[in-house]
């Protein structure tokens, strides 16, 4: 099976400043390179592994960027053989 990272804007309400993203890492089928959304119902996906959702991006202290680097990390090992 495939693993890949998927990032995403996240939407937060009006009183939040500053900017907000979503990091995911997804199943998807043996040739999916890349799909259109974070969801269990795009096309390609057959589940979300994990999902850190409304992480502040900033600089490489940020919660976005952690979260991002813990992203890949996950993928690697699963691509390896690991397990989740």
């Amino acid at each position: 099976m495939t693993h890949i990272v998927k990032t995403a804007r996240a939407e937060m309400p009006g009183s939040c400043w500053g900017r907000y993203g979503r990091v995911a890492v997804l199943e998807v089928e043996p040739d999916v390179a890349d799909v259109a959304m974070i969801s269990a119902r795009a096309r390609g996906v057959r589940r979300i592994v994990r999902l850190w959702d409304r992480r502040h991006v900033g600089g490489p202290r940020s919660a976005f960027t952690v979260a991002l680097r813990e992203a890949t990390a996950l993928r690697a090992e699963l691509n390896r053989g690991g397990t989740s």
